[in-house]
């Protein structure tokens, strides 16, 4: 009996929250914007002149390790 009552109540709530329109549709009145690539490449060119010596220390600072600290085995 409460589950009835609870799930009758509840089912407003559910439809307020539920996507209309759960699947994607293609647009057909308008057309997608063009690629900017000249902006994504100058965006990645500054991404990569961080991320690449970041990487190389990261990764690379136990090799220097090893060839700078004299292991006694």
């Amino acid at each position: 009996m409460v589950f009835k009552a609870t799930s009758r109540l509840m089912r407003p709530l559910a439809k307020l929250v539920a996507e209309e329109h759960p699947f994607f549709i293609y647009p057909t009145h308008s057309r997608p914007a063009p690629m900017q690539l000249r902006f994504l490449g100058k965006r990645l060119g500054r991404a990569a002149t961080m991320y690449i010596p970041g990487f190389i220390v990261f990764f690379g600072w136990p090799f220097a390790a090893k060839a700078y600290v004299p292991l006694p085995f």
